[in-house]
């Protein structure tokens, strides 16, 4: 079975929008299903202690730190790492998600081909060293033009030279690529450790943030379920392949955080892969 996590900056939205203390938030949150949260680099270093406790008091884990560097340009990896890394073991947190870069406008492609190569080889020192830290590094496709893995063949660039990288699949970006989700599913099950269940939606209905795609459609935030994403075919198929791990609900820009939340565990409810 497979289990619920969100975003740490969601229940910071909840709390704000619901005007409660962020502990409660927490709290409601678990009382939903939530089992961890997945906390921004930003979010941990220099509060650890605070964080430590605000979560163990609800009951709740670090499903994996998002951590951003600029290996492309600054390859000193430990530099860079060991305070994230520090903080994710006196959290007890053993998933990093690496963002090792982005390329800047106005890159050559010479340029950008040497800053692909500097994260690759700053990934594999990183890994090596976080396993010191009983630490694993994963890598999502993200959603910006400028991000070298915002493809199926740009993340699996960096997995077939990165032997200690799994792939953290998220579920509403490859749509951002113009790209169809179920056929990148099946260029990196090989590889998935960690999941970003997003679902995107073409209106407004949830929010009005919007990205603009590969075709120049807007996609709007919108709860697991009730998007244009293929989610119950992947949820199948990530069953079908035996993975059981963390599935970390994302709707950044929603209207109303708690009823986008809400939605979402009440669909995912009524999937059979969740405990």
């Amino acid at each position: 079975m497979m289990q619920m996590a969100t975003f740490y900056d969601h229940i910071k939205d909840i709390a704000h929008q619901k005007r409660l203390p962020l502990g409660e938030a927490l709290a409601q949150a678990k009382a939903l299903g939530i089992g961890a949260v997945e906390v921004s680099q930003n979010s941990v270093l220099g509060r650890e202690d605070e964080l430590g406790h605000e979560l163990a008091y609800a009951g709740l884990e670090i499903s994996s730190i998002p951590a951003y560097f600029d290996f492309g340009r600054d390859t000193d990896v430990d530099r860079q790492s060991e305070p994230t890394l520090e903080a994710a073991r006196y959290l007890g947190v053993k998933k990093l998600l690496a963002i090792p870069g982005f390329f800047t406008e106005g890159d050559s492609t010479a340029a950008q081909g040497r800053q692909a190569q500097n994260m690759a080889a700053c990934i594999n020192r990183l890994a090596d060293k976080a396993a010191a830290y009983g630490v694993s590094l994963c890598m999502e496709d993200y959603d910006s033009l400028l991000a070298p893995f915002s493809t199926t063949m740009g993340v699996r660039f960096f997995l077939d030279r990165c032997p200690g990288l799994s792939c953290c699949f998220d579920t509403g970006n490859f749509r951002f690529a113009g790209e169809d989700e179920l056929e990148a599913y099946g260029q990196l099950k090989d590889r998935v450790g960690h999941v970003h269940l997003k679902d995107r939606a073409y209106s407004p209905a949830w929010g009005t943030h919007a990205a603009a795609g590969a075709d120049g459609r807007a996609l709007y935030p919108a709860p697991v379920g009730q998007g244009e994403i293929q989610i119950g075919p992947l949820l199948a198929a990530l069953e079908r392949e035996g993975y059981t791990g963390w599935c970390t609900i994302e709707h950044y820009g929603a209207a109303d955080m708690w009823a986008a939340l809400e939605t979402s565990v009440a669909w995912l409810r009524q999937q059979p892969y969740f405990a």
